[in-house]
């Protein structure tokens, strides 16, 4: 049985995805709010095909596909490609920085930085 941590859990506190607002695009969170709504705790990851992430968001599949990119390199998220036994692509797996794993601080920089100068 697939343990789903709350998508609301998060919302409040130290460790909040309310942080990234600073360094993230509107639709960069919103796709990172969708990842916890399906984070997989026993994995340390959540399984959910862009198409589902889209669906989910009400944003277009080539909006997700630049929002995942850019919050993989401000090390937000990482990205792991999936694989069956046949070897067909099946649905990515993604890890959330705040819930696995301390984030690259220059990234973060660099992405706060990027977003100053932009507005």
């Amino acid at each position: 049985m697939k343990n789903n941590i709350n998508c609301t859990a998060y919302s409040n506190g130290a460790n909040s995805p309310l942080e990234y607002l600073n360094i993230t695009t509107p639709a960069e969170f919103k796709v990172v709010m969708e990842l916890l709504c399906h984070y997989d705790e026993e994995k340390k990851s959540a399984s959910i095909s862009r198409t589902g992430i889209a669906r989910d968001t009400a944003m277009s599949v080539s909006n997700v596909e630049r929002a995942l990119k850019t919050l993989a390199q401000k090390d937000i998220i990482r990205i792991h490609n999936n694989y069956a036994d046949n070897g067909r692509q099946v649905e990515n797996s993604y890890e959330v920085a705040f819930l696995n794993y301390d984030m690259d601080e220059n990234k973060l920089r660099d992405a706060e930085l990027a977003l100053l100068f932009k507005s």
